[in-house]
């Protein structure tokens, strides 16, 4: 008999196991079947239609000889008669025509306006144009930048020719040395004040040159001339000229890029009064005490900023409503000076909305058809998907053509730092200068072969050098030391005194001391653990590390790093930025410090370039020398051919000594454009030197089928009209006087205070009556503020503890140039973050302690309520918090609800049905939810509902509705369709947890003597259930509530990142990221606080359920 109990105990313990593996495999079974291809359906064949599509996209062609051009000449001596005149202005503008609240389109324009012609014509007004970005400086740099062009003079589709643009005109001296431009008359400012020579004249005599906006003087390096700077002088209103005293051939060239953006960006009328001398002294006060700001030049650059809603500019869209958060929404400019040939004022589109993604994200968010334009931030590596996801996302794929020679350069650091106490440093120092080293590390990577496995093949093996397309194209520098040649690159290294190996079968130094190079990559990983293969094949010991860009910055100004990853610059004209064989800039990591021995005037023997620390001089023989001094002549010439002659011994330079390491050409720069958005040009030439996409006439842009909602009309003319404020704005009489209507001022509203009121007063009776009625509640209370106290100085030391910060990276930055100004910013940046200050001090003004003294604003610290400012942007943490904690609160509170709804009920089913077929599968499925990570759950659901019921369900709206201010039934049921995915994501695994809590709790509940008694009382089940044994249950239940509060705004970071959501988490994330420590800090004690309300809560609602602590607590 026992033996048989014996083996039917073994069988129960096997068959249950066995019931369990049999589960999984048919539920493992059953989703593969689900999501795998049909049978039925064909492979991918393409028809050679399809296949001569793909080969015409790729195959770009530049048509030099007859170069697209969206600028048109025309008379202006026609005057009203021209077509061209403007007499048409977008719906939204005419309206405010007729209210009297702007004046008419032709005063607005002026008679000499910019005539600009679409590739496609002349298109229609309206539309909203959506694009992303991956921060809020990313937009704020776009937009002021390739989707702005404030320059005198603009860039073609393809690069030349070079067209008027804010200048109507230019002619240029025989000898390049005086260059005279002729402005637009009646052009003005976005507020409506008449652009004149005299905003170009301020920015030279009253910033560059003045002493209290710019200390040291430094001038911009495209009013120099040599050693020697050039001047500004007005001839009259509308003509200004640029003198040299040497010939100056690339000014033309530069004016058209980003260097030419400041020369228009200083409207006198406005900074003026803002100015450290000229400007009205108890404003500038103001600004200071608002923007917490410690000198007149800071103060002058804060209200000298594109995201001031005030702040009057000359582009196409401007920013007139501020927001910490995403979206930022640009409208347009009723003051803008383009039009079409048919005097239709430009742009055509209404406005511009900048959306925030993470940079992995953006390629598939356009492929899913949530950009209207998009050519930033797409990777490569996404080609496959984003040529078949045309047809789904409603695109089409543009391929353009990248100026830029690499999109993965390795930069080997000739001038890496020698510390003594370090001998290995020496030993490097000596290699990375070695241009043998050099070459053999080039001859030693098969290119070929990372080709194939990361592009396909598709791309040649070359050197960072103008390719065919150029006009300065060398043979030899495009192919220089590519050949994939390791017995030559072993030998070469064996001569170098390298032929030692150590253990691992690596070489050492030549001493036998361990040789162990770092490769430092920022941004763009795909090559670097494939280039580190090649090199360990020819016993070259390279780690390949990502590390944050302040540390990685440190390391650069420091002259640490022995090898950095970035992509080149414009080679397609490289006299413009010639950094891949001239170190001429920072960028030039090769020889960062041979570049700053240059900005400083080195060539030209000035003093300044041997005092900094920073700089360091090259050999009187060295190459790199030479190259600056071919560098130098180049600029003077401003034809082209006698360009190239000058410029070709500085590229063949480079191919002989290897400045950079090149894997491939690049590929084609990937655009996304939605169908029905036209006027984009096929053929383009993309770099920053041109503000692509701005040289392809952005202005001109129309939609097929514009479609702006009544809301998003109302809100666009109000923003026209009022711009809405920051909190630390500052009002001006510049703004009082403008002809844009200033916004009504705002009255506090007398019921919503006396609401506000009743409120704060009715919670803080709750909390003494239930204070007093059960002093366990006043103990917690009680606790919470010695509790508060010691997190706040644990986060405070916290975030002490990291060798730097941003600040101190900014910092580093500043001081390795050396310049006086960098020293005055060096002083604001401590000043504004009490750095200078004992650790102590520090502490306690974050608190806030002095303000309970002093009563000032600028005293007010956490207990205030104020969180301070970012380190990054300077603004404050309580802004860039505000608007994401609302969604943050509404996914956490969903998700609780969720989870207890599924939880509580299903975890007492198990307990009641235990160990049932049912018990069994539910705990099956508990387990497998909290086993499944968060992020890869919430990739399967947008997969699945986009694969399947063809919904996209990433970001909070639809495209449609997103663009849409107002608030109606579509969009309600637009954001349900969105925000439960977050809910059920970071809900399951809280829910598959919950269960089992529930059950165990339940379970021990019932084993206890009072049910059994209650049983044999006759006391019916259900009753008996919910009466005692499960609100007894909930206690570990509901004390738990303490860290669900900040683990949902914490612990969505990851998934608020793939499902693009503006919540708390990836603002911390990106916080600790950027090493942004007092956003950080702040963040953290925003988490611990939620916590000690979650206990507070838990404490409260377990005094409710749970009779022994209710009365066992009121003693």
């Amino acid at each position: 008999m026992r033996l048989i109990e014996r083996l039917h105990k073994i069988l129960k313990a096997a068959v249950m196991p066995a019931a369990a593996a049999a589960l999984i495999i048919a539920i493992l079974w059953t989703l593969g079947a689900v999501t795998r291809p049909s049978k039925r359906t064909a492979l991918g064949v393409h028809t050679p239609r399809e296949i001569a599509e793909a080969k015409s996209l790729r195959d770009i062609k530049l048509d030099t000889k007859h170069p697209p051009v969206v600028y048109r000449a025309v008379n202006y001596g026609e005057g009203r008669s021209g077509t061209w005149y403007p007499k048409n202005e977008a719906p939204i503008l005419n309206d405010l025509v007729k209210e009297g609240k702007l004046p008419p389109v032709a005063e607005r324009v002026g008679s000499e306006p910019l005539v600009l012609e679409g590739v496609e014509g002349v298109g229609q007004y309206g539309g909203t144009f959506v694009r992303l970005g991956n921060s809020l400086s990313d937009i704020k740099g776009v937009h002021d930048t390739r989707f702005s062009c404030p320059t005198l003079v603009r860039w073609s589709p393809i690069g030349y020719p070079i067209v008027p643009h804010i200048a109507k005109s230019w002619t240029i001296s025989p000898d390049n040395r005086v260059f005279t431009f002729t402005l637009r008359k009646g052009m003005r400012w976005s507020d409506g004040t008449p652009y004149t020579a005299d905003d170009i004249l301020y920015w030279w005599e009253k910033e560059i040159n003045d002493a209290g906006v710019n200390p040291a003087k430094n001038i911009p390096d495209i009013m120099k001339a040599g050693r020697d700077a050039g001047t500004v002088k007005k001839i009259d209103a509308y003509t200004v000229q640029f003198i040299f005293p040497r010939p100056n051939g690339i000014f033309l060239s530069l004016l058209g890029g980003p260097a030419g953006i400041p020369l228009s960006g200083s409207p006198r009328h406005y900074m003026q009064q803002f100015h450290p001398s000229l400007g009205d002294q108890e404003l500038i006060k103001k600004v200071i005490a608002a923007k917490r700001v410690g000198s007149k030049t800071t103060a002058y650059f804060a209200m000298k900023d594109t995201l001031n809603p005030d702040f009057p500019v000359l582009t196409p869209w401007i920013y007139r409503t501020y927001k910490s958060n995403p979206p930022q929404i640009y409208v347009r400019n009723p003051y803008f000076f383009a039009v079409d040939t048919k005097g239709n004022q430009l742009p055509y589109i209404d406005r511009m909305l900048y959306e925030v993604k993470d940079t992995k994200m953006i390629s598939i968010a356009s492929a899913n058809g949530e950009a209207t334009m998009q050519d930033r931030h797409i990777s490569f590596e996404d080609y496959t998907h984003l040529m078949s996801s045309r047809a789904s996302g409603g695109y089409e794929l543009y391929h353009w053509y990248n100026a830029d020679s690499s999109v993965y350069l390795i930069y080997p650091n000739i001038n890496r730092r020698i510390d003594p106490a370090r001998p290995e440093t020496k030993y490097k120092h000596d290699l990375l200068a070695d241009k043998r080293f050099r070459q053999a590390l080039s001859l030693a990577i098969d290119r070929v072969k990372i080709i194939k496995t990361l592009y396909n093949g598709y791309g040649e093996p070359a050197q960072c050098a103008p390719r065919p397309e150029s006009f300065f194209y060398e043979p030899a520098a495009f192919k220089s030391y590519t050949e994939f040649q390791p017995d030559r690159a072993n030998r070469m290294l064996d001569e170098l005194g390298l032929a030692k190996r150590d253990a691992e079968g690596y070489r050492t130094f030549s001493d036998g001391m361990r040789m162990t190079f770092f490769l430092e990559v920022p941004l763009v990983e795909n090559f670097s653990q494939l280039v580190v293969n090649e090199w360990a094949k020819i016993g070259i010991r390279v780690i390949f590390r990502t590390r944050s860009r302040t540390i990685h910055n440190i390391e650069q100004m420091t002259l640490e790093h022995d090898f950095d990853v970035w992509w080149s610059n414009n080679e397609y004209i490289p006299v413009m930025a010639p950094r891949f064989c001239v170190p001429h800039s920072d960028q030039a990591f090769y020889a960062i410090g041979f570049s700053r021995w240059y900005k400083l005037g080195g060539l030209y023997g000035d003093p300044k370039a041997k005092q900094s620390p920073g700089a360091i001089e090259p050999a009187a023989d060295h190459p790199l020398r030479r190259a600056l001094e071919i560098f130098e002549r180049t600029k003077e010439e401003s034809d082209i051919v006698k360009q190239r002659a000058v410029f070709r011994e500085a590229i063949m330079l480079a191919a002989e000594n290897v400045w950079t390491i090149n894997i491939s050409t690049p590929p084609p720069l990937l655009a996304v454009v939605k169908k029905g958005l036209r006027n984009v040009p096929r053929t383009v030439v993309c770099t920053w030197e041109f503000l692509t996409p701005v040289n392809t006439g952005v202005e001109t842009y129309y939609f097929d089928k514009p479609d702006n909602s009544p809301g998003a009309i109302a809100q666009m003319k109000r923003e026209i009209i009022e711009p809405t404020q920051p909190p630390d704005a500052v009002s001006s009489a510049v703004m009082a006087a403008s002809t844009v209507a200033k916004p009504a001022a705002k009255k506090k509203s007398l019921l919503g205070g006396f609401i506000q009121a009743a409120i704060l007063i009715t919670i803080l009776l709750c909390i003494i009556l239930i204070s007093v009625r059960h002093p366990y509640i006043g103990k917690r209370l009680l606790i919470m503020i010695p509790t508060l106290l010691i997190i706040s100085v644990v986060v405070f030391w916290i975030i002490q503890l990291p060798p730097g910060d941003f600040i101190s990276s900014r910092i580093a930055q500043l001081e390795m140039s050396g310049e006086k100004v960098d020293q005055d910013q060096v002083t604001q940046l401590r000043k504004m973050f009490n750095l200078d200050d004992p650790v102590p001090v520090q502490y306690i003004k974050w608190l806030g302690l002095p303000w309970f003294v002093t009563f000032k604003p600028a005293d007010a610290g956490l207990l205030q309520g104020n969180m301070g400012r970012s380190m990054q942007n300077q603004k404050p943490v309580n802004d860039l918090v505000g608007d994401r904690i609302l969604l943050t609160i509404l996914i956490s509170l969903g998700t609780i609800l969720l989870t207890w709804a599924l939880a509580i009920p299903i975890g007492i089913f198990s307990a009641v049905k235990q160990y049932s077929v049912a018990d069994y599968v539910l705990s099956f499925i508990g387990f497998i939810g909290m086993c499944v990570p968060s992020f890869l759950l919430a990739l399967l659901v947008i997969y699945a509902s986009d694969a399947w019921f063809g919904v996209k369900v990433s970001g909070l709206f639809s495209t449609e509705f997103a663009v849409r201010p107002e608030w109606s039934w579509g969009k309600v049921i637009d954001l349900l369709k969105h925000i439960w995915v977050p809910i059920v994501v970071l809900g399951v695994e809280g829910t598959a947890g919950m269960i089992r809590v529930m059950r165990g709790n339940l379970l021990d509940e019932l084993k206890k003597p009072y049910v059994t008694t209650a049983r044999a009382k006759g006391v019916r089940p259900l009753q008996l259930l919910l009466k005692y044994p499960v609100r007894l249950a909930l206690n570990p239940f509901i004390s738990n509530i303490g860290h669900i509060f900040p683990a949902l705004v914490s612990g969505s970071a990851i998934v608020a990142i793939v499902l693009s959501l503006p919540t708390v988490g990836p603002l911390m994330l990106e916080s600790l990221m950027n090493e942004d420590m007092y956003l950080a800090g702040s963040m953290l004690m925003v988490l611990s606080l939620l916590g000690v309300i979650g206990t507070l809560v838990s404490d409260v609602l377990l005094l409710a359920l749970d009779p022994r602590i209710r009365y066992g607590g009121s003693r």
